[in-house]
């Protein structure tokens, strides 16, 4: 993992003079949603953050919410308590929340536990992992794998000020890129070299004029629908962001919480996603930039996004990849 200056960037050579917004990355949904940790209920990923780069993930969609440690795990707060069992219930049925809920109901706080950002799937009760713990361990690993870049897109129940001071103890703000409206995007050499190595994009809330590089996620950012019950409903639509934004997130997974591993296994493939990931790109004229699924380690999505850059693996049989056509029709910046 030396810092050859001539290295390859995320992987390939090929990707080092491509801007940002031409290259796709491999993206893991839910991201904190792990399998080898503990209390996590219905993961959605077989590792978390760390684990996932290692993988070759290079983006993380993660959710972060304020909780308290308690004897029998971390509780959501008392304020976003109602919102955050709503979505539960919705997302996870009843019968998962309440015995959840059940299970930490007679929690009681640790003496001097404060309230902290962790990142959870709602309900912290469903599954918690403390978010500067994390964040130390993803910065340790861009230090030790200087040629890469990476992005997060966080849904954000914490706000901008508590996102940025975790990313500023843990030494990530000052890795951050800061996308200026109008601006190309640099190519990925560009962000090896100057050190911008991360880009944090914020759904709820952007970190404004105080924070540049907590970036308004649905400016820069188009997206597909997510809540498919099956491989047969995926479409191109639009969904969030506006359609001249210059990155686009192909939303690539099933909305049943009851059978999460054999669904990924069902549309993860090359034939679901690779055909969707094309069809899409003609379709919307734009690369698909994040490829996110649930169970990265299961089906092609690496193989996929290597099609889509058209470098290593299987590429020729991928025709000429949207990279070259994206760029020459690349939509202005917002």
């Amino acid at each position: 993992s030396a810092n050859d200056p001539n290295g390859p960037c995320n992987g390939h050579v090929e990707l080092c003079d491509r801007r940002y917004d031409e290259v796709a990355y491999a993206a893991a949904h839910n991201a904190m949603s792990a399998a080898d940790l503990p209390g996590w209920y219905l993961p959605e990923q077989p590792t978390s953050l760390v684990g996932a780069l290692q993988a070759g993930v290079r983006v993380l969609l993660f959710d972060t919410w304020y909780g308290q440690a308690t004897d029998r795990g971390v509780v959501t707060v008392p304020r976003d308590r109602a919102a955050a069992e709503e979505q539960a219930r919705e997302q996870f049925g009843d019968a998962t929340v309440d015995s959840a809920l059940r299970s930490a109901a007679s929690a009681e706080a640790q003496p001097g536990s404060a309230v902290r950002p962790y990142m959870c799937h709602t309900l912290c009760e469903l599954g918690a992992t403390d978010f500067e713990e994390s964040m130390a361990g993803v910065a340790a690993w861009l230090r030790n794998n200087p040629r890469e870049v990476v992005s997060f897109f966080i849904q954000d129940v914490v706000t901008p000020a508590d996102t940025a001071a975790v990313l500023e103890r843990t030494g990530l703000a000052e890795q951050a890129y800061v996308a200026v409206p109008g601006q190309p995007f640099p190519t990925l050499r560009e962000m090896i070299d100057t050190g911008k190595r991360l880009v944090v994009l914020m759904e709820e809330e952007s970190g404004g004029t105080q924070y540049p590089y907590l970036l308004p996620g649905f400016d820069w950012v188009q997206e597909t629908p997510y809540t498919f019950a099956s491989a047969a409903d995926f479409s191109c639509e639009p969904n969030r962001g506006p359609t001249d934004a210059p990155l686009f997130q192909l939303n690539h997974w099933l909305a049943g919480f009851g059978s999460l591993v054999s669904n990924a296994a069902a549309v993860n493939t090359e034939e679901v996603l690779g055909s969707r990931a094309f069809e899409c790109a003609r379709v919307r004229g734009q690369l698909p930039n994040f490829v996110a699924v649930n169970f990265y380690n299961i089906g092609a999505v690496f193989d996929v996004v290597d099609q889509l850059n058209g470098v290593g693996g299987d590429s020729e049989q991928a025709g000429d990849p949207p990279a070259s056509a994206a760029s020459s029709s690349a939509p202005a910046v917002p």
